[in-house]
């Protein structure tokens, strides 16, 4: 039976922010970006030591990425990648300037692209940051082709080895389904893919989450507002899709959750649901957690259950 454990932390506690990203790169936890209702966005550095239980701000130097929020991340070695995400797009743009913010699950993913071309102000980002987490230094590599992603937010994003997986995600059209590789010795962009299998349906607020050489999908937001609850695996060495049956206990449809894997499992904690046309909002919250035994992700039937 698994057991949650309240962690008594020190040090410098970061502001409260929503939709940032958090990537573990050794013992230690890396938080950058996010959104907060009062103050804006966020372009802040802070690490967490597992060890310790302690927070501490980080100054870096290098061309950092801008205040964002519903970015990506995630570590190759002691490097970290960032790609998109969502925010002020000039210095001068303020959170008071957007029509109707309010501190939903919406969190300005979806302005209508009238009002990202009359302002300007706001939008979507596609380019692709590395810190280092050891010289703490950023830098952006230059990118060798064409096939660049987007703009987009709230898509998923692992790493494969040497290349980082994008799925999905919202941009200035709509929630999107595509899939690009980026490798990073190459520093190019995959642009000849043929994919094969059955195509995950357009979304956002997705996970996508490395399970060994593949790439595990779940939830997330469709183009109606209605959310998903199946598993969908990606090959990165066939190109190909593959649906999975879930067989127990298993996640209700929902996005804005997190999946990690965990030793041997895929942990899926949380998230929202019923998504209401009419408040803007959705009308579920979840406090759940689900344990998937990740080899059965490789090998075979997938069995759930609660954690």
């Amino acid at each position: 039976t698994a057991k949650w454990t309240s962690i008594k932390t020190q040090g410098t506690i970061p502001p409260p922010r929503s939709a940032s990203s958090l990537v573990a790169v050794g013992t230690k936890l890396y938080l950058f970006g996010g959104l907060s209702h009062i103050s804006g966005w966020f372009d802040d550095l802070f690490v967490f030591d597992t060890e310790n239980s302690t927070w501490s701000p980080l100054e870096t130097e290098g061309p950092r990425p801008r205040s964002r929020d519903k970015l990506q991340g995630v570590a190759v070695g002691s490097l970290i990648y960032y790609f998109g995400g969502f925010g002020p797009k000039t210095d001068e743009a303020e959170i008071d300037d957007i029509e109707g913010s309010d501190d939903d699950d919406e969190e300005f993913e979806d302005i209508p692209e009238s009002k990202e071309q009359e302002g300007a102000e706001f939008g979507w980002f596609n380019d692709l940051f590395v810190l280092d987490t050891e010289t703490l230094k950023w830098s952006q590599p230059m990118q060798m082709n064409l096939g660049v992603p987007t703009q987009r937010a709230a898509h998923g994003m692992c790493a494969i080895g040497r290349d980082l997986v994008i799925f999905g995600g919202r941009d200035i059209e709509d929630r999107q389904n595509d899939l690009h590789i980026f490798n990073v010795d190459s520093r190019k962009w995959q642009t000849d893919m043929k994919i094969e299998g059955p195509l995950p349906g357009p979304r956002s607020f997705h996970t996508l989450t490395t399970v060994g050489n593949k790439a595990v999908l779940f939830g997330g937001r469709g183009r109606d507002n209605k959310h998903f609850d199946a598993f969908e695996i990606f090959d990165i060495e066939k190109k190909r899709w593959i649906p999975v049956k879930i067989e127990g206990d298993k996640p209700t449809a929902r996005g804005q959750h997190c999946a990690v894997l965990v030793d041997d499992s895929l942990l899926v904690f949380g998230g929202s649901g019923s998504f209401s046309p009419e408040t803007m909002q959705c009308q579920k919250f979840f406090t759940d957690a689900f344990l998937v035994k990740a080899d059965d992700f490789i090998l075979g039937p997938v069995k759930a259950g609660d954690a």
